[in-house]
């Protein structure tokens, strides 16, 4: 008879990498007195203890840490079992994408590519706060990311493009008819903020400006969405920094100048390692977005993981 259920795996996992009940119990969409007596039910089962409490911490014993780790890999593994199942049953596998800009032709070019070529995986598409990506990704919530680059775990970020660095602006802006932009030139004028709890875009702009001795003067407002943000920018005096590939699009009204001296951005596409071994979806689409950034030639740096040689 066994001892624990899954759920109990979970409460133990989250506590373990929470180390704080309430924020625990938070993650797990439960009140924090059911999860304290949760845990004392495991506990007692157990015979055991699995956490030091005191008012602000949870300390995990040694016990606790070993039941933790492999809470995780079991639980991992049920995933996978679940996920084969369906994939056995008839049913895709789900890629799971968080994309931090989906109107750009970059991330549009990378999902289309792995909906055409991997048909046994169903693509499901989400933006999420940028500070909980990484952990969604360790989680198993999410499949990949195409944003910037994320850290942890068995994370690797994958480079797969570098666009120019530019000012989005109306076309009666007065910035309109250069043929490039600087720092100075932007001082002038209010810049549009991009959503500071979905993006960390405003303070990595703000740092890069601050080097080049501008400061930036942020619109009251702030928008998350280039489709959004190009109708404030009809106003003819707001600024908005973005890449290079928003000049291939159709924009309105709207004109694009690259920033001098030259600033590169980077696309990375992130994922856990053992994700590659593990589901077949997403080492197809860690090939096919391979080949695609060398295809059209995005990157010429670009290293396939080591098990895709």
């Amino acid at each position: 008879m066994l001892d624990l259920t899954l759920r109990d795996l979970e409460y133990v996992r989250e506590i373990a990498l929470r180390r704080n009940i309430t924020q625990a119990a938070a993650e797990l969409r439960m009140a924090q007195p059911a999860l304290s007596q949760s845990l004392q039910r495991i506990e007692r089962r157990l015979g055991v203890r699995l956490f030091v409490r005191t008012s602000r911490r949870v300390t995990p014993t040694p016990a606790g840490l070993e039941l933790a780790e492999a809470a995780e890999s079991i639980l991992a593994d049920v995933r996978r079992a679940t996920a084969r199942a369906r994939v056995a049953g008839g049913l895709p596998e789900p890629l799971r994408v968080h994309v931090n800009e989906p109107s750009l032709v970059t991330p549009r070019r990378i999902l289309a590519a792995v909906r055409a070529h991997v048909p046994s995986a169903a693509v499901h598409q989400s933006t999420l706060p940028e500070r909980d990506v990484a952990e969604a990704l360790l989680s198993g919530e999410l499949t990949l990311a195409i944003a910037g680059q994320f850290h942890g775990g068995d994370l690797r970020s994958l480079r797969v493009r570098e666009e120019r660095l530019g000012a989005l602006v109306g076309s009666a802006h007065p910035l309109a008819s250069r043929s490039s932009v600087t720092a100075a030139d932007l001082a002038a004028y209010p810049m549009l903020s991009v959503e500071p709890t979905m993006s960390s875009w405003d303070a990595w702009v703000a740092a890069l400006l601050a080097a080049r001795g501008v400061e930036v003067r942020w619109t009251q407002g702030a928008t998350f969405g280039l489709s959004a943000g190009g109708d404030v920018l009809h106003d003819q005096r707001t600024t908005l920094m973005t890449l290079e590939s928003v000049a291939r699009e159709y924009l309105d009204g709207l004109v694009w100048r690259p920033l001098e001296p030259v600033q590169r951005v980077p696309w990375f596409v992130t994922y856990r390692e053992r994700s590659l071994r593990d589901s077949p979806a997403t080492e197809a689409a860690v090939r096919v977005i391979t080949r695609l950034a060398r295809d059209q030639g995005w990157t010429a740096e670009l290293t396939p993981p080591r098990s895709l040689r």
